[in-house]
């Protein structure tokens, strides 16, 4: 189990991918406190409501992920990347943006 969450975190360069992280949080305290409702609390089960968390958490973690993807370089000794600051100063990913 670490070594499959480990690969989840991982951003292919061997570094802990922090919107995969706070997804991965997100998810489990959104799961937690919707089974804590209905255990602890006795309230009935709101499928509805489960359905637009789960679905606007999934459609968050998605466009993060999508976005992270556009803009992050494809290979950290890419000319793109400032030496000093190592910030990305180029194109997206080597494509017109428009």
């Amino acid at each position: 189990m670490k070594n499959f969450i480990g690969q989840l975190l991982n951003d292919g360069h061997n570094q802990i991918d922090e919107q995969a992280l706070i997804s991965l949080l997100g998810a489990a305290v959104f799961l937690g406190l919707e089974i804590y409702s209905v255990v602890w609390h006795g309230q009935s089960f709101d499928a509805f409501g489960f359905g637009a968390g789960i679905g606007a958490l999934l459609g968050a973690t998605s466009a993060g992920f999508g976005l992270r993807a556009r803009w992050t370089p494809d290979s950290s000794e890419s000319q793109d990347i400032d030496p000093v600051t190592g910030r990305f100063i180029g194109e997206i990913n080597g494509r017109n943006s428009r």
